[in-house]
């Protein structure tokens, strides 16, 4: 799913415009015990860079363990937990909360396109010995 949100990231890159400045992110993320936390991982990385702000414990996660790949039994486990729809509740909770909080007061995004993706850089200043950027 997140590759073809790059649209948005590509508005940041191309056009300085961001789409989701303000905007709060949380996930649910179910899977095999070592995807859990790779996925996790991602999902962060990527909605951060294209401005999405996050709550305290900003995912909750679930596996049944190593074993447990028979996903007909993983989405009954799901359906059926408490616990997770409990965890599911407060973690929307968490995200609203969040979001009053940017609605009282903006962050600001203080953007310098230096080392933001897909930024030319000055390379011929850089392997001709010029001034670089700003002017030779």
């Amino acid at each position: 799913m997140v590759e073809r949100m790059n649209c948005i990231q590509n508005q940041e890159t191309i056009a300085g415009k961001s789409l989701l400045h303000n905007k709060v992110a949380g996930f649910i993320i179910t899977g095999g015990q070592d995807n859990v936390q790779a996925v996790a991982g991602q999902m962060l990385g990527f909605f951060a860079e294209i401005g999405c702000q996050y709550p305290q414990y900003p995912y909750i996660a679930h596996s049944r363990g190593w074993s447990a790949e028979d996903m007909e039994n993983n989405t009954r486990y799901v359906q059926d937990s408490k616990l997770l729809h409990e965890g599911a509740g407060a973690l929307a909770g968490r995200c609203v909360e969040m979001a009053k909080v940017l609605r009282a007061g903006t962050v600001e995004a203080l953007r310098a396109r230096g080392g933001r993706k897909a930024q030319e850089l000055d390379t011929h200043a850089q392997l001709h010995g010029g001034a670089g950027e700003g002017g030779e």
